[in-house]
């Protein structure tokens, strides 16, 4: 090859890997300033309004199980669980470690989908890290069979 043609060569290819580059990184920032993953199979029922809280019919809430709401305002996953008959609790839906969205409960336990954290679902608490914090506690009053969350984190 001759030098001219040889630096043509490497300076288009250059350019090229730049142009990668940038998209790569591009695409990865969009995706990292869009937050949250979605966990599916969740039911969404009444979110409330930005200064109640939300609110879900108590009977809706099965027993070791879990009832998603979206956060006033915020839009934020939430879920409601009753872990025992008659106990209810509420935690932010959002893993403490990247801010993923954690999977409804199962086995007593919410799973985060992207780094494999694990938290009681009675408590919150971590069971399996890489998050190091427990999941955010709502407070839960119970009036005429319907549950209602508090709008921030206690």
């Amino acid at each position: 090859m001759l030098p001219g043609r040889r630096r043509a060569l490497l300076e288009t290819g250059t350019a090229a890997l730049a142009v990668a580059g940038g998209g790569l990184l591009a695409g990865a920032l969009t995706a990292r300033t869009r937050g949250r993953t979605t966990a599916p199979a969740a039911r969404r029922p009444d979110s409330g309004d930005a200064t109640s809280g939300a609110s879900v019919a108590a009977a809706k809430v099965p027993v070791g199980g879990a009832v998603q709401l979206s956060a006033p305002g915020s839009g934020d996953p939430i879920f409601v669980v009753q872990p025992k008959p008659g106990t209810f609790c509420a935690f932010s839906g959002a893993c403490t470690h990247a801010g993923c969205t954690v999977l409804p409960p199962k086995n007593g336990s919410f799973v985060c989908p992207c780094h494999d954290s694990a938290f009681d679902a009675a408590t919150g608490a971590v069971l399996r890290g890489p998050a190091t914090e427990a999941l955010p506690r709502y407070a839960v009053t119970e009036s005429g069979g319907v549950l209602r969350v508090a709008a921030k984190p206690e």
